[in-house]
């Protein structure tokens, strides 16, 4: 395969745009969750129960496709058509997203006793490299999103290193349907 800068280009462009799209739909769809102290919808509370900033996830998705570019420069003719695994584009995704502070949770949440959206900003990550390796986050183990989560907040991990993550899952034999 001949190297062509303009098939990077152009997916990197439509990949931006299902990024933003992707990340509307999972906070609009954690806004439509039920707050499990207050016992209604989370969009319904006095309060914004977590705020976004755009500019960082803006800056997280220059990183994702400046990381992909390098990637797909780096390896040449060895891999494929992209020359790059689903598992690994979702590993520089979950890692620039996870590694970001897009999502800032309300003082009230932060002190509530069942910290629902602690882990807001690393789910949603997670659920976006799921999805990308055809996945769904609810059919993937309890232990094992558990332990993503923590891996991810706590213990040092790189895009390549959740890329080996993400294509051991894809291959796992769990593919959602």
């Amino acid at each position: 395969m001949t190297h062509n800068p303009m098939e990077i280009d152009e997916f990197l462009s439509r990949f931006e745009i299902k990024i933003l799209e992707r990340y509307n739909y999972y906070t609009k769809m954690i806004k439509n969750s039920d707050c499990v102290i207050m016992k209604r919808k989370v969009s319904s509370l006095d309060y914004e129960t977590f705020n976004l900033y755009f500019s960082a996830l803006k800056e997280a998705i220059n990183q994702i496709k400046m990381d992909l570019k390098i990637l797909y420069m780096r390896r040449g003719n060895l891999i494929g058509n992209m020359r790059m695994s689903e598992g690994k584009i979702a590993g520089v995704v979950v890692f620039r997203l996870s590694k970001a502070h897009i999502i800032h949770i309300h003082r009230k949440c932060n002190v509530c006793s069942k910290k629902c959206h602690s882990h807001l900003n690393v789910s949603i990550a997670i659920r976006m490299g799921l999805e990308y390796i055809h996945k769904k986050y609810p059919e993937l183990a309890t232990g094992i999103r558990n332990e993503l989560v923590y891996t991810i907040k706590n213990r040092h991990v790189n895009q390549e290193t959740l890329g080996l993550v993400f294509d051991t899952l894809k291959e796992s034999g769990n593919n959602a349907s």
